[in-house]
């Protein structure tokens, strides 16, 4: 079983090559999974390739 890699919302922001309020409208319409630790949010690595792959078009 592979452990789950969590990136913070810079990384996901740089790989998607999106602004802060668009990676909230994915969060908070449920299009992106998130935890949140403390102030940071943490997005699941798997997820933001899949949506990246979505993006391209593949």
């Amino acid at each position: 079983m592979s452990e789950i890699k969590f990136i913070k919302s810079k990384e996901v922001k740089d790989l998607l090559k999106i602004r802060s309020c668009d990676l909230m409208h994915l969060r908070e319409s449920g299009v992106l999974r998130a935890e949140k630790k403390g102030n940071a949010y943490l997005y699941n690595l798997n997820d933001v390739e899949e949506l990246e792959k979505k993006k391209r078009g593949e």
